[in-house]
């Protein structure tokens, strides 16, 4: 097929006519880096490397786009790309792609994530654990993170600090010290905290106040 016109559809846009009634679309990225111009023959199977090579882009354009927003795993990406109905293989091809140059990397996402929910939200290691499975990250990465990010002391320290707020606000509506304790322990496994360090806690809190 030969190309009988090249029109610029928009500013990202090139809309490209064939001597046989086809059209093709093409990014302006896609269309620069291909070389293409008036009169070109091309085969039926650079037609479909094009066609590929356009849907790989606007792929990655997406990908990139959720990247900008904030720092995400790469199952997070791909369920996304995913439910914008892209295929498979491509959506495959471009996440090795981003993985390669550094775009998408598991660990450092899970360091940050851990850090960041440690810090500002004072979760428990069970907690940041769960969250960063839910997040498609391998279970050796999540040992990894989660060893060399906290540990009981940090733990113990974080528990403490978000137990107190709670303990202030059930205090005066909770009659008995059992019932206080449970309420404490249930909101602490609720952060994430284990049944361990929940219990010390507690017994720090209350016991150190006369009910």
């Amino acid at each position: 097929m030969i190309i009988k016109s090249i029109v610029k559809k928009d500013t990202r846009n090139i809309i490209i006519h064939f001597d046989n009634d086809d059209v093709l679309i093409l990014s302006a990225d896609v269309f620069f880096k291909s070389g293409l111009k008036k009169d070109d023959e091309i085969s039926d199977d650079r037609f479909s490397f094009l066609v590929k090579e356009n849907k790989l882009f606007h792929i990655k354009q997406r990908a990139f786009g959720y990247l900008s927003r904030r720092q995400h795993s790469t199952s997070e990406i791909r369920i996304k790309l995913r439910q914008k109905g892209y295929e498979t293989e491509l959506i495959t091809e471009i996440l090795e792609d981003l993985s390669k140059n550094n775009y998408l990397h598991d660990l450092e996402f899970a360091k940050l994530y851990t850090e960041e929910k440690k810090r500002t939200k004072l979760w428990g290691k069970n907690k940041i654990k769960s969250e960063l499975i839910k997040k498609g990250i391998k279970s050796e990465i999540v040992k990894e993170v989660m060893s060399e990010y906290l540990n009981e002391d940090i733990e113990y320290d974080n528990a403490l600090i978000t137990a107190r707020k709670k303990y202030n606000l059930l205090k005066p509506r909770v009659s008995d010290k059992k019932s206080l304790k449970q309420k404490l322990i249930s909101f602490l496994n609720g952060r994430g905290y284990n049944y361990e360090i929940a219990g010390k806690v507690c017994d720090e809190l209350i016991n150190d106040n006369d009910y």
